[in-house]
């Protein structure tokens, strides 16, 4: 597979046919965390979340797991072998024995879930300096149960978790089936099990056999500085860069185009006529793209930080939202400077800023809050055409999705009783079953026969 295309990634910046610019969204809510909240950092990094639900937040002064209530945080003490090796986290990943792999601008660390310990890289013996270097992006391979790629300033390192065993890869002038540069920007993978590699110099794509591709270009070196990757389930990859975003389809029946997006508007270019069409033209300048962060969502919506907040791109409507701070809005969004997106297993968006986490359901879901007595909302899930919007300690109010009605509040029930506890997350297992979180046990309702199981 070759990147051939990737010469033209200088020409402009990129993106979809698009039917018109959305106006800002006004309407949109958000729940915030920042440091009243207990956060290390409000300057957000990186979110992830874990396998048992817990929500992990990089900032650039520690790392915090957020249980949808408390916050513990990990952080570097001076002198401490079971702290962190530094206080800037760039990325996180679990691995496939659940513990927390956690990047840091000074080494990598990985934190027992078991023991709740810190093991440092620095602390062992490690040729490749991974307790030194600048970890900026780590990715659990989905097609090898024991890989872990790491992402370094220096070097791509493919690590066997199972073998503990370490396979490098760099820029080597004299070695073709090297990396087109070693500093590693981002990693993402594509389809059929390739390995997309973001670095200052461009991208190259490695195959399971480990073969390296990538662009020979010379004349764009300087422009072709690749800052994010991100692939949605469609088949395109979407590419950020110092010139704007890009995105190609990796599929055989779609290779013929490539479209781009800057400030400007939104260019397509057929690859095989030497075409470049314009699709949308921007009204105004408002909106600047430089080494983007880009997300998509499970709904295929594809979210792109921007110089004026955070835009959500909808394929199915054909439209930009653009979410921005509003002083006149109480639940804005925090800030304009967008640093990660991350959807979590309900399909939240969770959104980084320099000021905070910014937590987003669906707009229509917010509608419903207002008329919740408990206005301290934990949780929101859609289940079979009903809202369910879990408050922390007035119960459960299930909404008619189309009109907005309160079918049913559950508080104090036969089955179960929760004046005496309080809720802290919600879960949908299946069509049948919601997982309730409380503060004292699980509940599995059946929302077909309303049989409550506790554990």
């Amino acid at each position: 597979m070759r990147l051939k295309v990737f010469i033209l990634i200088i020409l402009l910046n990129i993106l979809l046919p698009i039917k018109s610019y959305a106006e800002i969204l006004s309407n949109a809510k958000f729940e915030n965390i920042s440091i009243d909240d207990g956060l290390s950092n409000e300057d957000i990094t990186s979110i992830f979340q874990d396998s048992k639900g817990y929500m992990w937040i990089g900032t650039k002064d520690g790392l915090n797991r957020y249980d949808g209530e408390n916050i513990k945080i990990y952080n570097c003490i001076s002198g401490d072998e079971n702290t962190l090796s530094s206080t800037y986290i760039t990325d996180i990943e679990e691995d496939c024995n659940g513990n927390i792999w956690i990047a840091t601008d000074h080494g990598l660390d990985l934190l027992d879930t078991d023991t709740d310990t810190i093991i440092r890289m620095k602390d062992r013996d490690d040729k490749y300096k991974l307790g030194e270097l600048k970890i900026t992006s780590l990715l659990k391979s989905s097609y090898e149960e024991y890989i872990m790629w790491v992402g370094t300033e220096n070097g791509l390192m493919k690590i066997d978790i199972e073998n503990e065993t370490i396979e490098a890869f760099y820029h080597d002038p004299d070695n073709p089936n090297s990396l087109i540069s070693s500093s590693i920007t981002c990693l993402e993978e594509g389809e059929d099990n390739y390995l997309w590699v973001g670095t200052k110099q461009g991208i190259n794509t490695i195959s399971e056999d480990l073969k390296i591709y990538k662009n020979e270009d010379k004349r764009y070196k300087d422009r072709l500085f690749v800052s994010y990757i991100s692939k949605d389930n469609l088949g395109n990859m979407w590419i950020a860069t110092k010139e704007g975003i890009y995105m190609y389809n990796i599929r055989e029946d779609k290779k013929d185009k490539l479209y781009m997006i800057n400030s400007s508007g939104v260019k397509e270019y057929n690859i095989k006529e030497n075409i470049i069409n314009d699709i949308y033209i921007f009204k105004d300048n408002e909106i600047r793209f430089y080494n983007n962060i880009i997300f998509t969502d499970s709904e295929n919506n594809t979210w792109l930080s921007s110089s004026n907040g955070a835009i959500k791109y909808s394929k199915s409507k054909g439209i930009f939202e653009l979410y921005k701070k509003d002083i006149n809005i109480k639940n804005s969004i925090s800030s304009n400077v967008i640093n990660c997106f991350y959807e979590d297993f309900n399909g939240t968006i969770w959104i980084g800023t320099d000021k905070g986490v910014n937590i987003l359901n669906d707009d229509i879901m917010f509608n419903y809050i207002n008329k919740v007595e408990d206005k301290n909302i934990v949780s929101i899930l859609e289940h079979n055409g009903d809202i369910w919007v879990a408050s922390k300690f007035k119960g459960i109010y299930i909404y008619d999705s189309k009109n907005g009605n309160c079918k049913k509040i559950m508080y104090e029930e036969e089955d179960f009783n929760l004046s005496d506890r309080y809720i802290k997350n919600l879960f949908k297992i299946d069509n049948r079953y919601i997982l309730i979180v409380t503060n004292k046990e699980l509940i599995a309702f059946n929302t077909k026969k309303i049989h409550i199981k506790k554990y």
